[in-house]
């Protein structure tokens, strides 16, 4: 057997291995009971979860059903692992793209998902990710698919106002997430229950907080990501960039320039709301003078603001101790130094009078 062929047979086991763990991720997230395993159906039926001060403003807000955090980031940490494997062996391979593109997504990182999608996009594949998608009377787990000329959204199921699944019309796939690895060699001539929208009717997409608004000729629709591994973030500069790592797909891929990212730094009237609550602690500290009851009021005044200024300046990032290196600095670690032409024979050193 060739070398060649067992890195073949190397790369499509650590995809496999990848690809089983991220369905099954996103099975349980969008609580796709119907899809292969029983255990599924002691899934937890609690909403994705949000900080506890923004429990009020969640609703229709967040995506998917909760998973506990811990191990959300084990397995996605573990598919990473078997991924980078793969793309060190082929760093243009589409399928590891497609899923690496996904992980990097539920690690907030937009510019190296943007990286893994580019591989995809330029062997005329389309880029993808899930949400649950929001409308008029409608309430349905989707897979986004972004082609060149037209855009995809592929149901997986919907839910009724007290959160439970019904399956979709017609199977998404073999895998019941919509055909989530996309093959370059595969014709896809299966039908799916899916809304197939050309770019002349889609008018603008927008980032709104943290989920992404598609405004259409005749209706609105919210597309609110599925998101793992930590708190969804709904308000504020953290909830529009988490929002913008996907709006910019649909600039990118599509090329729906009209797009409007949201303000990734403090917008107008939070910068005016955080001074408001300074001045106020301030004369409440002035006017109170220093008691046990005023100390206390003072402190939390305090420990407020200090929140609302962390959130301002830092990205809700989630750091995974498997992926201190990146795929880059795997690839160049396995691949070592490139080759350099080394001469056979020894350099003419002779003047040349004439060119011929």
């Amino acid at each position: 057997m060739s070398p060649r062929v067992s890195d073949e047979e190397k790369e499509g086991e650590e995809i496999d291995e990848a690809e089983d763990i991220i369905s099954d991720l996103l099975n349980r997230a969008m609580k796709l009971t119907f899809n292969g395993s029983d255990k599924r159906s002691a899934l937890r039926v609690k909403r994705a979860r949000v900080k506890k001060k923004e429990e009020g403003k969640a609703r229709n807000r967040v995506g998917g059903f909760a998973i506990p955090f811990a191990y959300a980031q084990q397995q996605l940490g573990r598919a990473g692992e078997h991924l980078q494997i793969a793309l060190a062996l082929f760093p243009l391979g589409a399928e590891a793209n497609e899923l690496m593109g996904l992980v990097f997504l539920q690690a907030n990182d937009g510019r190296s998902a943007i990286k893994s999608f580019d591989v995809v996009a330029s062997q005329d594949l389309p880029v993808s990710f899930y949400a649950e998608m929001r409308g008029h009377k409608q309430d349905q787990a989707v897979k986004v698919e972004l082609h060149r000329d037209r855009l995809r959204l592929i149901f997986l199921s919907s839910y009724d106002k007290k959160g439970n699944v019904v399956p979709p019309s017609k199977p998404a796939g073999e895998d019941g997430l919509g055909d989530m690895v996309v093959e370059a060699s595969s014709d896809r001539k299966q039908e799916f229950d899916s809304l197939d929208l050309t770019l002349t009717d889609i008018k603008r997409v927008e980032t709104d907080k943290g989920v992404l608004k598609l405004k259409l000729a005749k209706q609105e629709i919210t597309l609110s990501p599925i998101y793992l591994p930590s708190f969804t973030p709904i308000e504020g500069p953290p909830a529009r960039r988490f929002a913008n790592n996907y709006t910019r797909l649909f600039v990118r891929y599509p090329g729906l320039e009209d797009s409007k990212l949201g303000t990734e730094g403090m917008s107008g009237g939070e910068k005016f709301k955080m001074g408001y609550n300074i001045a106020n602690a301030s004369v409440d500290i002035a006017m109170s003078g220093f008691t046990a009851i005023s100390a206390i009021s003072s402190v939390q005044d305090v420990i407020e603001i200090t929140r609302t200024i962390h959130s301002a300046m830092d990205s809700l990032k989630v750091s995974f101790a498997t992926w201190e290196r990146s795929v880059d600095d795997q690839q160049q670690l396995l691949a070592g130094k490139s080759f350099k032409a080394i001469p056979i024979l020894p350099a003419n050193l002779a003047f040349v009078q004439e060119m011929k």
